[in-house]
């Protein structure tokens, strides 16, 4: 070593600092605002029997979570306000929400209601809710004490009852069955419902303030107070106020987890975990989102959830992974490459030098000399035990004892530019390059290129056969070489690689070869002539491809590193199925994963497995993760269904759906036939690695098998034949492990009408008509035939009677209507010769009543239809012969006709006629008697009804006073109210201020003969 070196290195190890270990890093997962979550604040964390996880927090609402997606609710869908304190389902099934201002909410249907709304319940703010026994809820509050709701009545326990404070924060039934309360003020006991005990820090305990009360141990109750922890063994108390001499001061939260250890969560400390007689400090610097502990829940999967009081949620996932990072006394994140050596310490070359992690320690070391950056990408452990480094100028410094020794000045290594190092049982030291293969054995180095059968030049890993001591395979950017000492066998592209560039090599304990390549994993499976080989790539589930280490745990599965997360790769179940799954574990806050690093890898003393990432170095302990998957399945659920790409509307097919806690619970229904497309979307509540499930369904009634698994949360058939379905979906997490628990729906897809069994039956009675139908026509059909000649026959006589008939009746109408016009006509004459002027008006009236009965036939002789007349014709033509007979010259009488059009037979049109004629004429005559003008208004309705009304009315001098139709002998009203019995209507009279107003009404009749006119 020159003089230059020996300087340097002795500064460096006098340099050397030992730095202590403060936290590793462990594998949490945070939601806060980021992620969704409304608020950063959250008071509780609760997960209901269907599986879903539900946050109350401090200002935002409350969410409901599937691992993926938020749905909150706030004080617009019903919550009292947007603060939510606590959260609990009773044995019924109900969720009880508790929020500020005071009262509870819970779901009816698909809406949030405070069913005590009238209840003093309702004043108070609840801050605990919980169940003694079926059917009895209990309610802590602030200031107003217990609230116990049993057989829907309340009764209430406060301080008036001997209760310690009336501001409730928990309350736990001891092993011997009393209930212990915890207030502002202390600890009071209840016996058969009664107080029987208080207890403060006078009586030993280590604050007042009781926020929280847990089951120990051995029976033991913990209680969380404003300092530290109180424990209580049955006689006495004990008190823990520090723990490992930091000070614990507000603890809010205790909670004892499915392995029994007891959970601590502090107000600004963390969390405390006491496990197997000891406590374990988890802190930011572990990954928690925040010091600030609120509350804690573990799921039914045995994930702790951790709620803060200032940045969401962080969902503890176990220790199975733990980082090491700048918090844990690294000089860096970015870790580039990774070694354990023999007496256990792991070293780290980081882009800011080396660090050695010995235990609790971490020893930093910098760099020899002056470079331009301080990367260390490759460490190996000579046989001697020294590490060796790959410096930025690609020279190998050796550490022996604190020092940095030039390994390759000592051993004549060029400067070549190094991608891997490798020592192999005989302790030869192999170095890839980008010029080729070195070996440096006993001081002699041997050189290998493509001129000498190597597939590349370019050296990306090194490996020994295990099974074939000396047997080396070379891992270039051209394919792969196996090295038998003597020769070269290639394997590339064309002989079944899914890509050249190989950048690690191991091997299964069948003595398959599995490589990582830059288009994702290829395994050669040795065959009677070279090897079987598969790849694995993105149709597996693999988000990047390029693989930078591949590594076989004990249970066989293989772990992938790439740019974006872990992957854990089942080749258990491809070696028994053919198929290749995998479980991705991305191990980052955001993004798709943490980038891991080239050939970063290695295996410690203690089994445990080192990855080198830019986030820091990750200690994978298997036996960890094996533990920390209990049996509990994902609860899976159906979340939508939907036709034609749209929503159901449940309510078109005369149902409605339930629901629980908000959400549908789908009705089956009977659904119309035709092409349509209907979607299932269903979720896997699987919360530590939710985008690991996967999914395998069928369509009950349509296939037989189950489809495979996939990751796909949507399922869509088309075109369903007529019959009866069920869908079906299970789900399994990334153990692989399928679960019997199945999601159905049950529906029917109704058969088209004509293939309905009445549409059969209506067909088959239909033919069965035909046929006898068919047969009654042949055996008529001659009868009829015989039947119509005769009726033809017969049909000609009576056309020719009905003809003569006819002309018969309408020759009777013209006639009568000429006879009644010659009766006029000597009327006429005779009121010509007569001298007395009462003689002329009652020959004058007379011949007006001809006239009308005149004008009856001849308007049906000249009618198609001989029963009936055209009544507006006819009145009108009615009254114009009144206006003409009367014809005053010296006055002015204007008649206005209003009328329907319609017709009446005969036996109704003549009286309607003739009484017309005696009103209008009545009007006529003594209306206007000393008036020069007047008015005679006409109006004639038919109603709906067929109810007929005619409407006489004038504006003269009106009725005589005392007038009384009744009683009246005059021959024009008698005979109106004769004619008016012969109609059966009814005659009303009206003396109005100006004139006078008949009215008459009678129902139509249609007339009885009705007989068609042949053109």
């Amino acid at each position: 070593m020159d003089m230059k070196y020996k300087f340097t290195a002795l500064v460096i190890a006098l340099m050397a600092m030992p730095l202590l270990c403060v936290a590793q890093r462990y594998n949490f997962k945070i939601y806060s605002v980021n992620q969704g979550l409304p608020h950063a604040q959250v008071h509780d964390v609760y997960q209901t029997s269907d599986g879903y996880i539900w946050i109350a927090t401090n200002g935002g609402g409350l969410s409901r979570f599937d691992g993926k997606n938020f749905n909150t609710y706030t004080s617009r869908d019903g919550l009292p306000s947007d603060v939510v304190n606590k959260l609990f389902e009773d044995s019924k099934g109900n969720l009880w929400i508790a929020g500020n201002p005071g009262g509870v909410v819970t779901f009816e249907g698909d809406s949030l209601v405070n069913p005590f709304r009238d209840d003093s319940l309702s004043k108070y703010e609840v801050w605990q809710i919980k169940e003694f026994s079926p059917g009895e809820l209990w309610f802590g509050t602030y200031q107003g004490g217990i609230f116990i709701r049993k057989d829907s009545t309340f009764q209430r326990l406060n301080i008036g009852d001997g209760l310690i404070s009336n501001d409730i924060w928990d309350f736990a039934k001891g092993p011997d069955g009393l209930v212990w309360v915890a207030t502002e003020k202390g600890l009071s006991v209840l016996q058969n419902g009664k107080p029987v005990e208080q207890y403060t820090t006078d009586d030993g305990l280590s604050g007042n303030r009781v926020y929280k009360i847990e089951q120990g141990p051995e029976g033991t109750l913990w209680f969380a107070t404003n300092n530290g922890i109180t424990k209580w063994d049955g006689s006495r108390f004990q008190t823990i106020t520090s723990i490992n001499e930091i000070p614990l001061e507000y603890v809010f939260d205790i909670k004892r987890d499915s392995k029994g250890s007891m959970w601590v969560a502090t107000e600004k400390k963390g969390v405390f975990i006491f496990q197997n007689g000891k406590f374990s400090h988890l802190t930011k610097n572990n990954g928690l989102s925040s010091n600030y502990i609120y509350s804690l829940y573990e799921d039914t999967q045995e994930n702790m959830w951790i709620a803060t009081d200032e940045n969401g949620v962080s969902l503890y996932r176990g220790q199975a992974f733990a980082f090491y990072d700048q918090s844990a006394g690294l000089i860096s994140n970015a870790v580039l490459s990774i070694e354990a050596g023999e007496d256990g310490t792991i070293w780290m070359g980081t882009e800011k030098g080396i660090d050695a992690l010995n235990g609790n320690e971490v020893t930093h070391y910098s760099l020899p000399g002056e470079y331009d950056e301080d990367y260390v990408w490759e460490i190996a452990i000579l046989p001697n035990g020294n590490p060796i480094f790959l410096m930025p100028d690609n020279s190998v410094m050796e550490l022996v004892n604190g020092e940095f020794r030039n390994f390759s000045a000592s051993n004549g290594l060029g400067d070549w530019f190094i991608y891997d190092i490798y020592v192999d049982s005989a302790e030869r030291l192999w170095i890839g390059t980008d010029e080729g293969l070195y070996i440096l054995d006993n001081g002699q180095l041997e050189k290998y290129t493509m001129e000498d059968g190597l597939a590349g030049n370019v050296i990306q890993a090194i490996y020994e056969d295990p099974g074939q001591p000396g047997t080396m395979l070379i891992g270039t950017t051209y394919g792969l070489s196996i090295f038998d000492g003597e020769s070269f066998q290639n394997f590339r592209i064309t002989d079944g690689l899914n890509h050249e560039v190989i950048n690690y090599i191991t091997k299964d304990d069948n003595g398959n070869i599995w490589l990582a390549t830059g288009g994702g994993v290829s395994v050669m499976k040795p065959a009677q002539e070279g090897f079987e080989i598969d790849n694995f790539s993105r149709d597996t589930g693999m988000e990047l491809i390029n693989s930078h280490f591949i590594w076989f745990d004990k249970e066989g599965f293989l772990w992938q590193g790439t740019n974006a997360g872990l992957n854990r790769l089942n080749v258990p179940k491809y070696w028994e199925t053919g198929e290749m799954t995998l479980q991705h574990y991305s191990l980052s806050k955001q993004g798709p994963g943490v980038e891991f690093n080239f050939r970063a890898i290695a295996v410690d003393d203690r089994q445990n497995t080192w990855f080198g990432s830019m986030d820091g170095a990750l200690k994978l302990d298997v036996s960890k993760l094996r533990t920390q998957y209990p049996e509990t399945p994902p609860a899976i659920q159906i979340t939508n269904i939907r036709r034609n790409s749209k929503p159901i509307q449940w309510a078109n097919y005369k149902t409605e759906p339930t629901y629980r806690f908000g959400q549908p619970e789908f009705p089956s229904i009977s659904f119309p036939y035709g092409e349509h497309t209907y979607s299932f979307s269903f979720i896997g509540l699987y919360y530590r690695h939710p985008q690991n499930v996967e999914y395998r369904y069928k369509l009950k009634g349509f296939e037989k098998d189950w489809m495979p698994f996939t990751s796909d949360n949507t399922a869509t058939y088309t075109n369903l034949k007529p019959g009866d379905y069920t869908f079906m979906v299970q789900a399994r997490d990334e153990t692989g492990r399928t679960y019997t628990e199945v999601a159905s729906y049950s529906f029917t897809v109704a058969y088209p009408f004509w293939q309905t069994y009445w549409f059969w039956s209506l067909i088959a009675l239909s033919v069965f008509g035909l046929f006898y139908g068919a047969i009654k026509i042949r055996d008529s059909f001659y009868e009829k035939r015989r039947l119509e000649e005769l009726v033809d026959e017969q049909t000609r006589y009576l056309q020719e009677a009905l003809e003569e008939k006819e002309v018969l009746i309408k020759e009777i109408h013209h006639r009568v209507k000429n006879n009644l016009a010659v009766i006029s006509g000597l009327l006429e004459l005779q009121m010509g010769n007569a001298d007395d002027e009462f003689v002329n008006r009652v020959l004058s009236e007379s011949q007006r009543r001809v006239q009308s009965i005149s004008m009856i036939h001849e308007k049906l002789y000249q009618n198609e239809r001989l029963a009936e007349i055209d009544f507006v014709k006819y009145v009108q033509e009615l009254i114009d012969i009144i206006s003409y007979s009367f014809g005053y010259e010296d006055k002015e009488i204007n008649v206005h006709v209003d009328i329907d059009e319609f017709k009446l037979g005969v036996d109704q049109g003549i009286p309607c006629g003739l009484i017309l004629n005696e009103l209008v004429s009545n009007a006529y005559e003594h209306a206007f008697k000393d008036r020069r003008k007047g008015n005679i208004e006409i109006i004639i309705r038919e109603h709906a009804t067929q109810e007929i009304t005619i409407t006489v009315r004038d504006d003269g001098r009106g009725l005589p006073e005392g007038f009384n139709l009744r009683e009246s002998d005059s021959l024009g009203l008698t005979l109106v109210k004769t004619l008016s019995k012969q109609l059966e209507a009814t005659l009303e009279m009206k003396d109005r201020p100006k004139g006078t107003e008949f009215t008459l009404s009678f129902s139509k009749k249609e007339a009885p003969l009705k007989i068609p006119v042949k053109e």
